[in-house]
């Protein structure tokens, strides 16, 4: 296992965590929203100073939509989390996972790549554990 792949559990791990964290907080959705960026921002902002270099080559405008998107997707899962329950919190998680990995998928054949028999029916059987997940 690569660091990359290391990486990428530590942070489906966390990932995984802090929704069902925030959803036992009780915060509202748009407070719990704020209250997450603003801690992730003071966490973050360490690592990010000692990377400001590296910002000169940027295409800002996709950088602001990407952040627009985001936030706006923050928006109504931290709203989702505010009310959904101890029981249903978890099939909703699922649910937006599964539509979350749908849409690179999607842009993977958008920009012209062949899905392979393999990876296709990984993506199918990934939609029904989705669905067999959430009812």
């Amino acid at each position: 296992m690569d660091t990359l792949q290391v990486k990428a559990i530590i942070a489906g791990v966390c990932f995984g965590i802090w929704p069902i964290l925030m959803n036992r907080g009780g915060l509202n959705g748009n407070v719990g929203s704020l209250v997450f960026a603003g801690i992730a921002m003071i966490f973050v902002l360490p690592f990010a100073l000692s990377s400001l270099a590296s910002v000169s080559n940027v295409k800002w405008l996709t950088v602001i939509i990407a952040g627009t998107i985001g936030g706006i997707g923050l928006l109504f899962f931290n709203g989702m989390l505010s009310k959904a329950t101890a029981k249903t919190v978890s099939p909703l998680f699922v649910t937006m996972i599964v539509v979350q990995v749908a849409v690179p998928v999607i842009y993977h054949l958008i920009m012209g790549n062949s899905i392979t028999l393999t990876k296709g029916a990984g993506f199918i059987l990934a939609i029904i554990a989705g669905v067999l997940l959430s009812i």
